[in-house]
């Protein structure tokens, strides 16, 4: 890319972390902020209890299944580029969304709005990443990147609550348009043009296809054991399916001269084994969300306003975990932090399955949030940095792409599975004779639980598999004034 303008090279750098941030801040908040308004939506537009789902669903189908894709394609085309188009396409979805008069316009609009998201994430990561050289200018860049997982998931929940009751639901959309308005008139001011001079040969369309597929079917087929249950013929053929496409789009990719994911970097080990901890992370993490709204809801009677407010402790502590994190990240052993991390979540977890229907939210229900946050938030700031260290800049958009495909799938598969464990044992338990309150807090219990183990797993195969980077060790030796496109750290 082109080296920033004198009179912008000082400030360029923070603002396009700025921009970048705000971008992918909008789409984490839209996995969440739909979450309260749902029962409200489902009023207005006429849905079914079993479609209503969708309005979730569908934006993780789209975004989950094509951000590979749209990690290549920010590659060949120019993440700036690739930025400026896909975040237009989703100030329109997002328009739709809030002007949807039946339910089949607001699915398909959400639909496309995860399809945008998938092309914009990886653009942007890929432009953050391009303007930060590794050292602690990036680790910090991307500390706050990190934080963006929890912070926008909370502000989804709060933000939700606070717009619908004081506005209307539609507005949950409609907000994102003046962002992105903004966004979109300080791109080219800010960001530098696309270089494309370097060759650049056209991805395997066959393997993106294939590959893209199978993402797309294992969501769905994850999305749907809701209803169809995990051993139903239906499932099993899913997952059947996705492996039969899985297996192809292995064969395409080895014959292919461009695979959609280059060789360079399957081979790197450590960020691949940091791409499978973000995935065991998010799926606890938003699984995580999803119950501690229905117990906040259901079993204490809390409001809209009321939950999203509940959150704000979480909010804050995330942050914190991943400023501080940030600034000594490249001193010490990744190991530390990251398992460190983790089983701080699952102490968090926890004591979120102690909750009962009398736990008070002081002495109870926020020290579960915070404790879950901070670690969390500690974890995910040094497997991000893992993850996408060392990537060469014609690969970041892949790179940020595999990242957030772990977040998005991870996030399908956990809530999907944390249901079926969830209204399996309250549905035991009432039949039991257990009184509904509590047959439910039981049902959330059991999610907990699994969460806490998910969070317990990551830790051990933090220790067993990740391992001091030697580039780590490098970088933290480096002066910090050295980045691409010419911006200091």
């Amino acid at each position: 890319m082109s080296s920033p303008t004198p009179t912008t090279r000082a400030v360029a750098p923070v603002v396009i972390l700025l921009l970048a941030c705000v971008a992918q801040f909008m789409l984490i908040l839209d996995d969440t902020i739909v979450n309260v308004a749902l029962p409200t939506v489902g009023e207005d537009l006429g849905f079914s209890e079993r479609d209503l789902s969708w309005v979730v669903n569908a934006y993780f189908l789209t975004f989950g299944g094509f951000l590979l894709i749209g990690g290549r394609i920010a590659d060949r085309v120019g993440a700036r580029r690739m930025f400026t188009v896909s975040l237009a396409a989703f100030a329109a979805a997002s328009a739709v969304c809030g002007a949807a008069w039946s339910p089949e316009v607001l699915v398909g609009a959400r639909a496309v709005q995860g399809l945008a998201a998938a092309m914009l994430s990886p653009a942007a990561l890929a432009i953050l990443l391009a303007t930060y050289a590794e050292g602690p200018g990036r680790s910090r860049a991307l500390a706050a990147w990190a934080s963006l997982i929890g912070l926008g998931a909370a502000t989804g929940l709060l933000a939700g609550g606070a717009i619908t009751e004081a506005l209307d639901w539609r507005w949950v959309f409609l907000i994102n348009l003046p962002v992105a308005a903004i966004a979109l008139a300080l791109v080219p001011r800010v960001i530098p043009k696309d270089d494309l001079s370097a060759a650049r040969t056209a991805p395997n369309v066959l393997g993106a296809l294939l590959g893209t597929a199978s993402l797309l079917l294992l969501v769905f087929t994850v999305v749907e054991t809701d209803g169809a249950g995990w051993t139903s013929a239906r499932t099993l053929a899913g997952f059947g399916g996705v492996l039969v496409l899985a297996a192809l789009f292995a064969v395409s990719e080895a014959r292919s001269a461009s695979p959609l994911l280059p060789r360079t970097l399957l081979r790197r080990r450590q960020p691949m084994i940091a791409n499978g901890l973000v995935l065991l992370a998010a799926g606890g993490l938003m699984a995580m969300f999803f119950f501690q709204t229905l117990f906040m809801q259901r079993v204490l009677g809390y409001g809209a306003l009321q939950t999203g407010l509940s959150f704000l402790p979480f909010s804050v502590s995330m942050g914190l975990a991943s400023v501080v994190t940030g600034r000594f990240l490249t001193r010490v052993d990744p190991r530390l932090p990251v398992a460190g991390g983790m089983l701080l979540a699952a102490v968090g977890l926890y004591l979120m399955s102690t909750l009962t229907p009398e736990s008070s939210y002081v002495g109870h229900l926020a020290p579960s949030l915070v404790l879950t946050a901070y670690g969390v938030g500690t974890a995910f700031v040094v497997v991000m940095e893992i993850a996408t260290g060392g990537a060469e800049d014609r690969d970041g958009g892949l790179a940020s792409a595999m990242l957030t495909t772990g977040q998005q799938i991870g996030a399908a598969i956990g809530i999907a599975a944390m249901v079926t464990i969830a209204t399996t044992r309250t549905g035991d338990e009432l039949a039991r004779g257990t009184a509904p309150a509590l047959a439910a807090t039981d049902g959330f219990t059991a999610a907990f639980h699994v969460m806490m183990l998910l969070m317990v797993f990551a830790a051990v195969a933090t220790v067993a598999f990740l391992r001091p980077s030697g580039e780590r060790a490098r970088a933290a030796a480096r002066p910090t004034g050295r980045a691409s496109m010419g911006a200091a750290d």
